[in-house]
């Protein structure tokens, strides 16, 4: 008998407030923001509405920011959290983006957010994604995870169980809903043996889930069960199954994972 159990995994942490990291943070946003105004009180964030800016801060050293917070899916780890920007490079990167034609609500296409730098020295750079329509799982994601932005006036937990339907806050799908869709919903529009076809082409092939196979072989075992703990997640059984887009993320961090186990080893 083993010591532990065949199907034993290593309970994971969560974190529903995403924390920018070096490097490259990529994200699709998916709900309006809400704005405000931050403030600290005992090393306690206070927050005020647009309309209700204090007249100056509690401490003199800290000036009042502002600030946006919205509902994003964190590719890098795979979940629902709230981006919390006070940054200005970003806020304004974002804005600009959104009063551009060409890509306009940042809801249609991802984001990749570069962190460089430490400190007073740290830079941000914000990089748009070509548009790419919201995959299901991403949309079940945030359904499974509901939040309520507003809370954060009142330092409430935005993820708590005791907001109810009614104080949800909504999906965002902005004024481009032809570019904001789920596989699911696009399906529809076919018959039965056409949405099969469409289906099965966003599927990866057998090849590309032997390779999978090959690199998850290689990779540390926390990232191996974060990979399993999101198929099962998502009622995922086999990796054939796995969605173009969910294959080359994992495929993506699954490369960085290998490099990093290859270079522990050297």
């Amino acid at each position: 008998m083993s010591f532990l159990p065949d199907n034993y995994q290593a309970p994971r942490s969560s974190n529903y407030y995403m924390k920018l990291v070096e490097g490259e943070n990529r994200i699709r946003i998916m709900s309006r923001p809400v704005l405000g105004w931050e403030d600290w009180k005992d090393n306690k964030p206070v927050r005020f509405t647009m309309d209700k800016k204090p007249a100056k801060p509690f401490d003199p050293k800290k000036p009042v920011k502002h600030f946006w917070a919205f509902v994003v899916f964190n590719h890098n780890e795979e979940q629902i959290q709230i981006l919390h920007v006070t940054q200005a490079s970003i806020r304004k990167s974002i804005e600009a983006l959104c009063k551009d034609t060409d890509w306009g609500d940042p809801y249609a296409y991802d984001l990749k957010i570069m962190k460089t730098g430490e400190g007073v020295d740290t830079e941000y750079a914000v990089n748009p994604v070509p548009h790419k329509p919201v995959d299901q799982f991403l949309i079940n994601s945030f359904d499974e995870r509901p939040c309520y932005l507003e809370a954060l006036f009142d330092n409430g937990d935005p993820f708590s169980q005791e907001w109810g339907p009614d104080k949800r806050t909504p999906r965002a799908t902005g004024s481009s809903d032809s570019k904001v869709v789920s596989i699911k919903e696009e399906a529809k529009s076919f018959t039965s043996s056409e949405a099969s076809k469409f289906v099965n082409k966003k599927t990866i092939t057998e090849k590309e889930a032997a390779e999978l196979v090959t690199i998850l072989s290689k990779c540390s075992e926390e990232y191996v069960a974060s990979v399993h703990d999101f198929m099962k997640k998502h009622g995922i059984s086999q990796y054939g199954d796995l969605t173009r887009e969910v294959y080359d993320r994992i495929m993506a961090k699954g490369i960085e994972e290998k490099n990093k186990q290859e270079r522990k080893q050297a």
